[in-house]
């Protein structure tokens, strides 16, 4: 599945089902940051991120969601630095604004509609610009 098509089929269900804002999950590295694995972080974005996340944050009908197995230390040491570069993260691994239903439960999964991970095939060299793009078609 394309980004793009993930990101349609969200605004589509919202838009259907009438809800204020989707979830987005995001992954740091090879997502977000080119990954380094030395002991002080580069902050190498890859092509059009910090751009793509800056409009993810300003958007009212977008709740983002940081998404790491990184040390909690190290999760805060993220959100301040993509803070001060305008990339504003509602949560780090957690949604608390949804709950378990009768048919769901997230104790243990947290609830998402977009997922943006290298892991789930996205491809950051490329993928951030199809993220603009689709948030141009689907406006607030």
């Amino acid at each position: 599945m394309s980004i793009t098509f993930a990101f349609q089929n969200a605004f589509e269900r919202k838009i259907e089902k009438n809800w204020e804002k989707i979830f987005v999950l995001v992954d740091i590295h090879d997502t977000i940051l080119k990954a380094c694995y030395e002991n002080e972080e580069k902050y190498d974005y890859f092509p059009l991120a910090k751009e793509a996340l800056q409009e993810l944050s300003k958007r009212p009908d977008i709740t983002l969601i940081l998404w790491s197995g990184c040390y909690p230390e190290k999760i805060s040491a993220y959100l301040e630095q993509f803070a001060k570069d305008g990339i504003l993260f509602d949560y780090a691994n957690e949604n608390p604004e949804v709950s378990n239903t009768t048919l769901s439960c997230f104790d243990d999964k947290l609830y998402f509609n977009v997922g943006i991970d290298d892991k789930f095939g996205f491809e950051a060299e490329k993928d951030w610009a199809e993220v603009i793009e689709v948030l141009k078609e689907y406006t607030c």
